[in-house]
């Protein structure tokens, strides 16, 4: 189960899944590496409880911020969802969306 993860290996050093999904500190990004890496089939992942939770998240955000998202990143649409953000997530958002720009 090798993907090609984006955000995890420069927030946490984490370069696969497994390693990832050993520890659930790690899932505090996991939202943010749904949000931005359209290469991992996160469908397939959706029986897993944080994954699903993350994607949820990952969603709602890209259903609010889709233009910038996509004008920055190029990233395939995520499933369209309504919902409330938290706004103490949006530094990071902006913060990982800014990274992501500059490896496009």
């Amino acid at each position: 189960m090798k993907e090609t993860l984006v955000i995890f290996p420069y927030y946490t050093g984490k370069e696969t899944l497994e390693e990832v999904f050993l520890d659930h500190k790690n899932y505090r990004v996991l939202w943010l590496e749904i949000l931005f890496n359209d290469r991992v089939s996160w469908e397939t992942y959706l029986d897993r409880p944080e994954v699903r939770e993350a994607y949820q998240k990952a969603c709602i955000w890209f259903s609010q911020f889709k233009t910038m998202i996509q004008a920055h990143t190029g990233r395939k649409p995520l499933e369209s969802r309504s919902g409330k953000i938290d706004p103490k997530d949006y530094r990071q958002f902006l913060e990982a969306l800014n990274f992501v720009s500059a490896l496009s």
